[in-house]
């Protein structure tokens, strides 16, 4: 049996960062007069691109000036967030994969130095053939990314988002959807791919993962 090409989404997959994204958020909400939201809310509301959500509620950048100054004043209360931490069973599950042998790597919405430097500071980066970031802060889709990749099939990529089984699905691959990130349980059932509570649950739907080293 071939192995497939493992593609990880980072942030709410590998990377328990919601409430960190929720923290930041509201404080910027609350600095434009604005109703934060709570972490269920943030759930049922959140997707991509990020533009478009932060619209709804309120936040309307009339620039890209002014929308790459409402990015950084987001990253800045992000990055120094105490709330950063690896999803439970991620690094089990990138250590297994790599001592089978299987290639990985890294398709994110995050900015690309941002991204490089929470992968080494999270001791994922040596497990990674690739890592593939946006140029910029916007959180757009990764559709064009997906594209550029160098994959051979059998592909999964391995999200927490609705976003994450399109982009999969205008490849061709193959998705699996774990709920302890950005979207609700209730959201990614609608995709029509197999969604896990947390990735320690896995192995139940990547057969590479149940055969013996």
């Amino acid at each position: 049996m071939i192995n497939p090409t493992i593609i990880w989404d980072f942030n709410g997959t590998l990377l328990n960062d919601l409430q960190a994204c929720l923290d930041a958020l509201n404080a910027i909400l609350a600095e434009h007069g604005l109703p934060t939201m709570s972490l269920s809310s943030y759930r049922q509301q959140f997707g991509f691109p990020v533009v478009n959500f932060y619209h709804a509620l309120g936040l309307c950048p009339e620039s890209a000036f002014d929308w790459e100054a409402l990015a950084e004043s987001f990253h800045m209360r992000y990055l120094f967030s105490a709330h950063l931490a690896l999803q439970p069973g991620a690094l089990e599950a990138v250590h297994a994969l790599q001592s089978r042998g299987v290639r990985q790597g890294v398709l994110s919405a995050l900015e690309q130095a941002l991204l490089e430097a929470q992968l080494e500071q999270f001791g994922l980066v040596g497990a990674m053939s690739f890592i593939c970031g946006s140029r910029d802060y916007q959180g757009a889709s990764k559709t064009q990314a997906a594209r550029s990749l160098r994959v051979e099939a059998p592909v999964v990529l391995i999200g927490d988002t609705l976003h994450d089984a399109e982009v999969a699905r205008s490849q061709g691959w193959s998705c699996i959807l774990c709920s302890a990130g950005h979207q609700t349980v209730e959201r990614l059932q609608t995709a029509g791919c197999p969604v896990i509570e947390t990735l320690k649950d896995l192995p139940s739907c990547l057969p590479v993962l149940q055969r013996p080293l």
